[in-house]
């Protein structure tokens, strides 16, 4: 019987990581499509572009093969997928007045349990899993975003606490992360070691990733909220 390869292929070694790019036919194929279908939808071309970009580079680029054998690779992966590619898909598409506070609530949801330890294990032995993380995961995020931003001009409140579950499970998980005792992932217990790291400390780092660049890029989007609501306010 054939061994299952993991979408982004086995955990590569330090030399070999900047070769493993992928480009897998169906990963090519679903860009192709999710371009097609912002060129058909967005409002903004350029903020099309940018998030379609980064989308494409966090699964194309040797990121995807680092995430085999780093967790903190894969967090790093996810933290760019929903703070800066999800609003910025989500700002150029046009905007839904979805209830902020329940779509916030279902990104949590999704986005804690693609990172508890049976789950993550799955998307390890089928494509299929794989792919529903990552397209739940961003379809959250861009509906998370997208009901924050079509609520900034008649319900700022509800945006304010949108982003303070969201920041709030977030900062949550990241703690969880750094201060546990042992790793959650037995995936990682082997492949981390080549790097130099123990799986732990590992794990403590994706946490840290989390809580601090996934903070910064948190506040950097409040700004960018408060910033649009205020120039708003003045018109």
């Amino acid at each position: 019987m054939e061994t299952y390869v993991p979408f982004c292929g086995t955990p590569p070694l330090p030399d070999d990581l900047w070769s493993r790019w992928t480009f897998d036919p169906v990963l090519l194929a679903a860009l192709a499509l999710l371009a097609a279908a912002l060129a058909w939808k967005t409002t903004d071309r350029r903020l099309a572009i940018a998030g379609w970009t980064l989308t494409a580079l966090l699964f194309i680029s040797p990121i995807c093969a680092a995430s085999m054998a780093l967790f903190s690779a894969r967090v790093t992966q996810h933290v760019l997928l929903i703070l800066i590619a999800a609003p910025l898909l989500a700002r150029a598409l046009p905007h839904r007045a979805w209830p902020v506070l329940p779509v916030a609530a279902l990104f949590a949801v999704v986005f804690w349990v693609w990172h508890l330890p049976a789950p993550y294990a799955a998307t390890l032995q089928s494509d299929l899993t794989y792919w529903a993380m990552h397209l739940s995961t961003l379809g959250g995020a861009v509906l998370l975003w997208s009901a924050l931003f079509a609520a900034l001009d008649d319900a700022p409140g509800q945006v304010v606490l949108g982003l303070a579950v969201t920041a709030g499970q977030m900062t949550l998980l990241s703690a969880l992360l750094v201060f546990a005792r042992n790793p959650w992932h037995d995936w990682h217990l082997l492949t981390t070691l080549p790097y130099g790291i123990s799986p732990l400390a590992d794990q403590q780092l994706a946490g840290a990733v989390m809580w601090t660049g996934g903070g910064a890029l948190m506040l950097l989007g409040v700004a960018g909220l408060s910033a649009r609501f205020f120039r708003n306010a003045a018109h």
